[in-house]
C-alpha cells in the first residue's frame, strides 16, 4: 500500500534531497540520525509517557528513514554497503518504535507485534534472496506499521478507549502480512 505512496512522496523528497546532498550530507548519515531520532523517541516515550511527543519524534525518524534513500540515489552513492545499514537499523528503529507500547497495553502483546514485525521484513529478504519479488507484497508494510504506531499514540494521547481495538488490529493485519508472504514465497518456489 505505502510502497504505492512512496512514488508520489519523492516530489517532496526529491528537492529536499537535493538540497542536502549540495551541501555534502551523506546517505549514511541520514540514516544515522534516524536511529538517534528513534533512540530518542524510545526515551522520552518511557520518560515523559506523553505520546504526542512520541508522534512528533516517530514522524521526525520514519522521514529521516525517506530521505535517506533519496539522497543515495541523487548523489550516486546508493550501493550494497548502504542498504545493509539501512535495512539493519530500520530493524532496531522497528523495536524502538514498537517497545514503549508496553506501557499502555500487555507486554506480551507488545512482545508478539514486536516479533511479528521483525518477521514481516526477515520473509521479504529471504523471499528476495530466492529471487521472489516480495516488496509490496502483504497488507502491512513498514509504512503501514509505522501509520498504526502513530495512529495507536495519537489515539493514547486523547484516551479513546477504542484504542485497544486498534492495537489488536494491528497485530492481526501483521500476522495476516505474514501468512501473506510465507504463501507467496511458498507458492513460488518448486515443489
Amino acid at each position: 500500500m505505502i510502497t504505492r505512496l512512496r512514488r508520489e512522496s519523492k516530489r517532496i523528497l526529491r528537492p529536499i534531497a537535493n538540497a542536502l546532498t549540495k551541501i555534502g550530507v551523506k546517505a549514511n548519515e541520514i540514516t544515522i540520525i534516524g536511529l538517534v531520532l528513534s533512540i530518542i523517541y524510545f526515551i522520552v516515550l518511557y520518560i515523559s509517557k506523553n505520546p504526542l511527543y512520541g508522534v512528533i519524534l516517530l514522524a521526525l525518524s520514519s522521514f529521516s528513514d525517506a530521505l535517506d534513500g533519496e539522497v543515495a540515489r541523487i548523489s550516486g552513492t546508493a550501493g550494497n554497503k548502504g542498504a545493509f545499514l539501512d535495512s539493519s537499523l530500520d530493524r532496531v528503529e522497528d523495536t524502538l518504535f514498537l517497545s514503549p507500547l508496553v506501557l499502555y497495553f500487555q507486554p506480551v502483546l507488545v512482545s508478539l507485534l514486536v516479533g511479528i514485525s521483525l518477521i514481516i521484513p526477515y520473509l521479504r529478504a529471504r523471499a528476495e534472496a530466492l529471487g521472489i519479488k516480495a516488496e509490496g507484497r502483504g497488507i502491512i508494510e513498514r509504512g503501514e506499521r509505522i501509520i498504526f504506531t502513530m495512529i495507536i499514540l495519537i489515539l493514547l494521547f486523547f484516551n479513546f478507549t477504542f484504542t485497544i481495538y486498534v492495537f489488536y488490529l494491528f497485530i492481526a493485519l501483521s500476522i495476516v502480512t505474514v501468512i501473506q508472504r510465507f504463501q507467496l514465497v511458498l507458492s513460488n518456489l518448486p515443489k
